[in-house]
Parts: C-alpha cells; sequence; structure tokens
C-alpha cells in the first residue's frame, strides 16, 4: 500500500526509529557468520572466519550457545574498556493490554536484583565502582541491556549481567519504587519533541493495534489503574519475563581484553543457563496505517522553536531483501545533495537546510518510509509546494525505474566506508552487533 502521512512541526531533523543506510558489507558478513556455522560437538557452534574491515584490528568469533543464544564475541587487547550488549526480541507491542508499559518496567526492574546477587544495588555499585556504567532500552520488538567497566573487572559485571535473564527478583518493595522512576521519566519524555511526535506518529495508527500502545508506561497504567483492577504487576512481571526472555530470542555481544577463547569460556559459563523455551516471535503483517489512517495532515505546537516536515510513507517490510538493499537505494536517491536532487532545488528556493530519507526499521511485518525535511523560517510557509515537489521527485524515480549505476555507486560508497571504518567505542561495537544478529539470519 502506498499512502501518505504528513506532519508540520517546528522541531530538528531526527526521526525517531528511522535508520541509517545500512552497510551492506557487514550485513553480508552477518549472514555469512549464519550461514556457515560449523559445528563442535553436538551443543555448540562456533565461526572464526568472520569478514572484518581491513583496518579492523580486532578478533572476532560467532557462537551459538546449546541453549540457542547467538553470540559474537570480539577480543581487543587494547581496549580501554570491556562491554557487553544483549538484546532481547520482545517489547512495548507485546505488553498486556491492561498493562501499558510492562515491557519496560520489566527492563527497569532486572536492574535491582537478582537470586544469585540479591543487593538492589549491586550491579549498578560493582559498576560504579570499577569505572563502568550501564543503560538500558526498550523499543516495539526489543529491549537492550548494556553496560562497559574496567577490563579486569568484566568477569565479575558479566555474572551479575547474565543473573538478569537467569534468575530475577522482582521484589515487591523495589516494584512499588522503580514504578515512580518509570513515571519520571515518562514526565521528562513529554518535554522532548522527538519523543511527542512519536507518541503522535502511534495514536494516529488503526485503532487496536498493537503497534498505538503506549510504550513508556506511568504510574496510571502501572500501579493506579492495576490496583482498581486488582491486578498483582509483580506477578505479571513474572509472568512476561518468564513467557519473553528466552535463549532463542536472545543476542549478545561482547567486548574484552581477553582472548576468543577465553572470552567463549566465560560466556558458556555464564549464560548457558538461560532457559530455551522456543519463544516465536510475533510477526505483524497488519498494516496499522491503512486507507482511513493515510492522507492527513498533522500540525505539531512544539516545546523548542525548532521547524520540521515530515512526510510518512506506509510500505511492506523489505527487511527479507536486504543483499539488494531496494529501500537504501531510495534513502541514498532522497537524500542525495548532488545537482538535480530534490535537496538541491529546496535549497536553492531557501525552503530548507537538510533532508533525509529512511525507515523505521523496528517491527517487523511492516514499515514506514520517513522523509525528514529540516526547514528554515520561509520553508514553513511553503509546505504545500515542498510535498509537490516531493511527489515531483518519486514520480521521476518511478518512470525512470533503478538504474544499476546509482545502485553500483551505492555499494562502491558503502563498501568504502566498511573497508576504512573508524574504530568504534566499546559500547557501541557491541549494541550494533546485539542488534545486527537479530536483523539478518
Amino acid at each position: 500500500m502506498f499512502g501518505l502521512r504528513c506532519a508540520v512541526k517546528h522541531t530538528t531533523s531526527f526521526l525517531p526509529g528511522c535508520t541509517d543506510s545500512l552497510m551492506l558489507r557487514s550485513q553480508r558478513f552477518l549472514s555469512k557468520m549464519n550461514e556457515n556455522l560449523l559445528s563442535v560437538g553436538r551443543d555448540m557452534k562456533v565461526h572464526d572466519n568472520i569478514i572484518k574491515s581491513a583496518e579492523d584490528k580486532r578478533f572476532y568469533r560467532g557462537l551459538e550457545l546449546k541453549n540457542g543464544m547467538k553470540v559474537v564475541l570480539v577480543s581487543d587487547p587494547t581496549t580501554d574498556k570491556s562491554a557487553a550488549a544483549m538484546c532481547v526480541n520482545v517489547g512495548y507491542m507485546s505488553d498486556p493490554s491492561e498493562l501499558p508499559g510492562l515491557a519496560h518496567f520489566c527492563e527497569h526492574m532486572l536492574f535491582l536484583g537478582t537470586e544469585k546477587f540479591p543487593n538492589e544495588n549491586d550491579y549498578t555499585k560493582f559498576l560504579s565502582e570499577h569505572g563502568g556504567g550501564s543503560n538500558a532500552s526498550t523499543t516495539t520488538e526489543r529491549t537492550t541491556y548494556y553496560f562497559d567497566v574496567t577490563p579486569e573487572y568484566f568477569p565479575g559485571a558479566l555474572d551479575r549481567f547474565a543473573q538478569f535473564f537467569i534468575k530475577p527478583l522482582f521484589n515487591e518493595d523495589s516494584t512499588d519504587r522503580e514504578v515512580k522512576a518509570v513515571d519520571s521519566e515518562h514526565e521528562k519524555n513529554l518535554q522532548s519533541d522527538a519523543w511527542r511526535f512519536d507518541q503522535l506518529e502511534k495514536s494516529s495508527a488503526k485503532s487496536g493495534h498493537p503497534f498505538r500502545k503506549f510504550g513508556t508506561g506511568n504510574r496510571m497504567t502501572l500501579d493506579i489503574l492495576p490496583k482498581q483492577k486488582g491486578i498483582n504487576v509483580r506477578d505479571e512481571l513474572l509472568k512476561f519475563h518468564s513467557k519473553w526472555y528466552s535463549a532463542n530470542v536472545m543476542t549478545l555481544a561482547v567486548i574484552g581484553k581477553e582472548s576468543l577463547n577465553e572470552l567463549q569460556t566465560l560466556v558458556e559459563n555464564l549464560f548457558s543457563d538461560v532457559v530455551n523455551k522456543n519463544v516465536q516471535v510475533p510477526v505483524y503483517t497488519d498494516h496499522p496505517y491503512q486507507k482511513d489512517e493515510v492522507t492527513v495532515k498533522d500540525y505539531v505546537v512544539p516545546i523548542k522553536d525548532l521547524r520540521q516536515l515530515a512526510i510518512n510513507f506506509p510500505i511492506p517490510n523489505y527487511h527479507d531483501y536486504y543483499t539488494a538493499g531496494p529501500v537504501n537505494y531510495l534513502s541514498h536517491l532522497i537524500g542525495h545533495e548532488g545537482s538535480g536532487s530534490l535537496l538541491s532545488e529546496l535549497r536553492t528556493k531557501g525552503w530548507c537546510n537538510n533532508l533525509s530519507g529512511g525507515t523505521r526499521g523496528d517491527v517487523k511485518g511492516f514499515d514506514v518510509f520517513c522523509i525528514s525535511v529540516d526547514l528554515t523560517e520561509e520553508g514553513i510557509e511553503h509546505i504545500d509546494d515542498i510535498v509537490y515537489l516531493v511527489f515531483q521527485y518519486i514520480n521521476m524515480l518511478r518512470k525512470e525505474g533503478p538504474q544499476r549505476w546509482v545502485f553500483d555507486e551505492h555499494a562502491e560508497l558503502l563498501n568504502m566506508h566498511f573497508r576504512f571504518k573508524d574504530k568504534s567505542s566499546p559500547t557501541s561495537t557491541v549494541n550494533s552487533i546485539s542488534h545486527k544478529l537479530l536483523d539478518y539470519p
């Protein structure tokens, strides 16, 4: 289905959930890693021949543990921090309808004690005392946990981290207090233009679709209303964790000074006890934006003095075609800055400073292609003219059809970027890899 949602606001050029162009080579190496897994014994699979950038001096190994968890190990003897990230393939779209924000609340609660390390602040205290820190995030279909720490203390930190996914406590006292932390986060979000616009997008979706759910949660949804309905939130947390937190939908990435063999032993010892419940991840083939939800224009009053036009097109999910990159091809042309490009024309007219295009890419089964225009003061007076030019440009691309030379040019740019990519930080590295392990088969 091809349609339009247009929102006008004074905001930055950032669109929540829109992705940068993906690197074809990095996609291929992760796909190849999974295609060519070599069996080691009955339970363990490993692959050492991971393709990497010529400038990358780190060492890599892919694993599939006996419980089905996919892992990438990164050995970097020069790193000043060790780090780990776990991506769990469940998010707020799996929240029970009567408990909006439960997945996010579960994320918060895992920091507050496990059976092996029951003290509420043990994990956070251990990291802060040893030069580290941690964070987590919950999105539509994913919850990601990550930390870094001084390398000498990595085994102790990783042990505490692993227990999140084995034996969390969900203490009643902690539950009551942490609701306040979630509520404070919600209040802070209310002052974020990016968050408010994301909420507008979700609330504009088809009634009853899980994409509409209120993912953050607050005191009303996690305390007041559940009590009125006789719902025990701690019991629901235990059920949620027990149902969805399964090794077969978890992907782990670790980086440390240790050798690959040492990292492998550490990970096997700490994460093999995560239970595989053979969870089937939901696929949402029903698009949240149907005929009644498109051709709509929303005007947003921002918190800050900012200007932006966002045009959203409901599209099918093209994830299975990642090796060809049709969405990357379109993003490349939409955001092109050269002569004759859409951006060049809009800048000549004095209507925009920047323009980008990309997909949300955060849900399997459907997607939204977002064109974001960073407007000038004059541009805010020419919204309809800009939309007209955008559609003219898209129609021209449709008439011309895919051009091999454009594809080859873009592929070569991505290959060069991969070949000479800068060294990323430990936390960026593990976060990126843990997500890509879920993205690609």
